[in-house]
Order: structure tokens, then sequence, then C-alpha cells
């Protein structure tokens, strides 16, 4: 969970200084999975650890884990388009 975090966190950078316009899409997968395996993360720290559920760093990782929804164009192009319809 390290190297997705580092992932999360810095890749979009280097992504932008080192590729093309090309490279997006899998560097899109990328974040989905890393989306994936937060949520994952979370949802089983809050059914395994005591006291994890509703805490401090269980609010810590929800919105650190959601905040990656902003970064992922699918999806919030998907967000707009539902929010469009109403």
């Amino acid at each position: 969970m390290t190297l997705i975090t580092l992932f999360a966190l810095f890749a979009e950078d280097i992504v932008l200084m080192t590729t093309s316009v090309n490279f997006d899409p899998y560097f899109f997968s990328g974040l989905v999975v890393s989306f994936i395996l937060f949520l994952l993360e979370l949802l089983l720290q809050s059914c395994v650890v005591d006291d994890f559920k509703y805490s401090f760093f269980f609010w810590l990782d929800f919105v650190a884990t959601f905040s990656l929804v902003i970064d992922i164009p699918w999806l919030t192009d998907m967000i707009k388009y539902y929010l469009d319809q109403e």
C-alpha cells in the first residue's frame, strides 16, 4: 500500500513530465486500481481493526480515498453526466 500511495501522490507529475497524451489511459487505469485498493483497505480495516470505524483515522482514510475521484476524468465525467440529467 505504500507503493500505491506513492503512485497516487507523485505519478501524475512524473507522467506529465515524461510521457505524451497517449499514455493517459494507462495512468488513469492505474488510478482506478489504486482507488479500488484504497477502498478495499478502508472496508477491511473497518471490519477487522477494533475502534477504527468512525475514528479520526477512518475519516482521514475516507477523505484521502475519495479525493482520488477528482483526479480520474472517467469518474468525474460520469458524475457530471448524471448530475446534468436531473
